[in-house]
């Protein structure tokens, strides 16, 4: 039993190389991206102890060192490219594909109130003025299940 971890005491390459691949595999299971490029990192580290002949605490640094670089470096990427999801509107408000549609005004908004017509419904809608039914309003903004509205000039 000795000799077998006097195997790997010899070769930290193949150790390195190894925690690469169960990383490699984990990040299969989802981790989003870290564990691709901490096992990155441990298959660098690996060749490095490879090709050079490297103590176990500095192969260990430099594994905690690119894991760290790299992991930073992938979530700046994410941010300058527009992936981060962190700071996009809330999960589960499908309404908010409404801002922007241009729609038409089936119940006068009187008083504020009204509704507008969306595909084949129609929503509660609201209007700092008074229009007719038939008229072409764009969706400003929505709040719950209520259009904020404001009118179109159609020439």
């Amino acid at each position: 039993m000795t000799d077998f971890f006097m195997v790997f005491y010899n070769s930290p390459h193949w150790v390195f190389i190894a925690l690469g691949g169960i990383l490699l595999i984990a990040e299969l299971i989802g981790t989003s991206g870290y564990g691709l490029w901490a096992g990155c990192a441990a298959i660098i580290v690996g060749l490095m102890a490879w090709a050079l002949p490297l103590s176990w605490s500095t192969l260990w640094i430099l594994f905690a060192i690119l894991t760290v670089i790299s992991a930073y470096l992938w979530w700046f990427w994410l941010r300058r490219n527009g992936q981060d999801k962190s700071s996009k509107s809330e999960i589960n408000q499908p309404q908010q594909d409404l801002i922007g549609i241009k729609t038409i005004v089936t119940v006068p908004i009187i008083n504020g109130s009204g509704r507008v017509k969306i595909k084949d419904g129609t929503w509660p809608a609201k209007c700092n003025q008074d229009l007719n039914a038939g008229q072409y309003v764009e969706v400003i903004s929505v709040d719950g299940l209520t259009l904020y509205v404001q009118p179109l000039n159609r020439s």
